[in-house]
């Protein structure tokens, strides 16, 4: 199962660097972030990729879950407490990014199977401009990125430590926590219009409205 757990993060971590580096996009205005979206999705909805890449996520979930509970009930000297910093931080970051990424799995099936909207700029912007969604997805974007990318440094440090690299193991964890905190810091504020107005359509508004039918009333 762990081998499969690695086999399938080498994957993600593709996915992963592609998505992230769409999100940074951000930086440059909507219209830019569109454009370098609609370039990865010529790629990640290719009609032999996309089933692929779905199952890949959720075996790597499903896996992850196993092996988190697998964790948790071994023997009381490996009782979560008395793990070191970075086995603790293993195991939260990993709950943390299935988290994120099974509602963003959820959320992306209902706008894509139950309307005619499209997963544009508007799609993230939209839950995080206004009460009461924004008080939910600000940490949800902020912390599932912070942990999705620290789980993967981690990764990489264990590599790192069995090739007897401590040094360099410290640098990819640190490096992966600052890299993560980044890029949720760059996306939040982005997505809530710290660095350009946002002005959401109305198919935007009516589609929140499904959720809570008092948002956008003054």
């Amino acid at each position: 199962m762990r081998k499969i757990h690695k086999f399938n993060a080498f994957i993600l971590i593709v996915f992963v660097c592609l998505h992230i580096t769409n999100h940074l996009f951000l930086l440059a205005g909507k219209d830019t972030y569109d454009r370098v979206q609609d370039v990865f999705n010529n790629l990640y909805r290719l009609p032999i990729l996309e089933p692929l890449l779905i199952a890949v996520i959720s075996s790597q979930v499903g896996i992850g879950l196993i092996l988190v509970i697998r964790s948790l009930r071994q023997k009381p000297k490996r009782k979560f407490w008395k793990r070191d910093f970075w086995e603790k931080l293993q195991l939260i970051s990993g709950l943390v990014f299935i988290w994120f990424i099974v509602e963003h799995l959820l959320a992306l099936g209902m706008v894509r199977w139950f309307t005619d909207l499209e997963t544009t700029f508007y799609w993230p912007a939209s839950v995080m401009n206004g009460a009461p969604f924004v008080y939910y997805f600000v940490p949800y974007y902020f912390f599932g990125v912070l942990a999705m990318i620290t789980h993967i440094g981690i990764g990489f440090r264990y590599w790192a430590l069995d090739a007897g690299k401590s040094k360099l193991a410290d640098w990819l964890g640190y490096g992966a926590i600052a890299i993560g905190s980044i890029c949720g810091a760059v996306i939040v504020l982005s997505l809530t219009g710290v660095f350009y107005d946002i002005t959401l359509p109305p198919e935007w508004v009516d589609y929140l409205k499904l959720f809570y039918a008092g948002y956008g009333a003054s």
